[in-house]
């Protein structure tokens, strides 16, 4: 039998790995993690893996997520709307799941956009 699976992704995954730093919001400080490396990008978001527990952000955290000059404007030339500072760009966790198992972790994260936001939430991502 041969059964067609659905693809559920409305962007393309472009393979992206690279090691990365990624700060999770927290009480108006950004706090640094690190051993990350990013798995992949789409137009929506990303996904990096974490070989730590306790660098597993909660899911619905806002994270900003450092990117090299190159990725921030290929981001940037994707999608215009992306709430980005200092080579980086903002997102919610939306999934956590296992990696390697007993080894990763694979965090999925949705870049956060300007036109779904109101002027409060970006100034408290963004200071003036």
């Amino acid at each position: 039998m041969n059964v067609e699976v659905e693809n559920k992704r409305e962007f393309l995954r472009v393979g992206y790995e690279t090691p990365l730093n990624f700060k999770t919001l927290n009480t108006d400080k950004l706090i640094t993690k690190s051993d990350i490396s990013s798995r992949n990008v789409s137009a929506s978001g990303l996904l990096f893996r974490t070989p730590s527990e306790s660098s597993i952000p909660a899911l619905s955290q806002i994270v900003w997520i450092e990117l090299d000059e190159k990725m921030v404007n290929i981001c940037s030339e994707i999608e215009s709307d992306l709430v980005l500072r200092n080579n980086g760009v903002f997102g919610r966790v939306v999934r956590i799941s296992e990696g390697e198992p007993g080894i990763s972790y694979d965090i999925g994260i949705c870049f956060l956009r300007k036109a779904t936001m109101t002027e409060e939430e970006l100034d408290t991502l963004i200071p003036a």
